[in-house]
């Protein structure tokens, strides 16, 4: 589909399921409401789960409003509005069971694939500056280093080690954790100390990562594998770096999403053994 008219079609139903929200559900007094939806035996997408957050206004409202016939009228309306917002969106609905509406002020609202809940506030006051953080170390390492996303590379994360061979510079070797990786099929996030499907010491190191941070409130931190999206996902890839005092992130692809590693210690390989190729990590 035409770019154009799958934003055509996207802001469409957000205007239709928008002016329900705050008709039937007092969507004026709260931020996000999160939509589980499932396909039932005959096939057909079927809310099984709501849940409200962000309540910015009268309480007693919202209750009344998700308790009564109301949200059980819209529920087909909500099934059908994720099912095509995520047909927009080229997501599989049973991959991302639904999504997140959110309301946008007087705006109107986003749609967000998969089940998102509402960041937590010492995350969302520290993302925009750890991202800047990152972009200057990353850009010092491109400038100084040639490391950028595209660089050949060899890694051993069971021994914590990267060397990067950008094309006609010196090689450049440093050592690399896995902070965690990000599915875009499902829309989520997993730290990587607790992947599955890692070595236990790649997961040992990951999550001494997370557990340094000092700001223990965020919730992220403490949730293994949660949804979102990749901008936040590189947000928290960011913060681990700024917390810790890293030169910055390698983001790498794997066939079934990106890998963040933390690159510390970064600095010439001076004829040192490339390490060996490091293992897929699937989250």
């Amino acid at each position: 589909m035409d770019p154009a008219e799958a934003s055509r079609m996207r802001r469409e139903i957000l205007e239709d399921v928008g002016a329900l929200l705050r008709e039937q559900l007092a969507a004026d007094e709260w931020g996000r409401v999160l939509v589980e939806v499932q396909r039932g035996p005959d096939g057909e997408p079927a809310v099984t789960d709501v849940d409200v957050e962000e309540i910015v206004g009268d309480e007693a409202r919202v209750d009344a409003a998700f308790g009564g016939d109301g949200v059980r009228s819209l529920l087909p309306v909500l099934a059908k509005a994720a099912e095509a917002l995520c047909g927009l969106d080229g997501l599989d609905l049973d991959d991302v069971r639904g999504g997140t509406f959110v309301r946008l002020g007087d705006e109107g609202f986003a749609w967000l694939p998969a089940l998102v809940h509402t960041p937590s506030v010492g995350f969302d006051r520290a993302r925009d500056a750890a991202v800047a953080a990152l972009r200057t170390r990353n850009d010092r390492l491109a400038e100084r280093y040639g490391i950028a996303r595209e660089t050949a590379h060899e890694a051993d994360l069971a021994q914590g080690t990267i060397t990067f061979t950008p094309a006609g510079r010196p090689a450049v070797h440093a050592r690399a954790t896995l902070v965690g990786t990000f599915v875009p099929a499902t829309r989520t996030w997993g730290w990587g100390g607790s992947n599955p499907h890692a070595p236990e010491a790649i997961r040992r190191a990951s999550a001494a990562l997370a557990d340094a941070i000092p700001e223990r409130d965020m919730w992220e931190l403490s949730t293994p594998v949660f949804a979102t999206d990749e901008s936040t996902a590189w947000a928290l890839a960011a913060l681990v770096c700024d917390r810790l005092g890293g030169d910055g992130v390698y983001c790498g692809s794997e066939p079934e999403g990106l890998v963040f590693l933390l690159l510390r210690d970064v600095g010439a390989a001076g004829g040192r053994a490339a390490p060996r190729s490091h293992e897929e990590i699937r989250d």
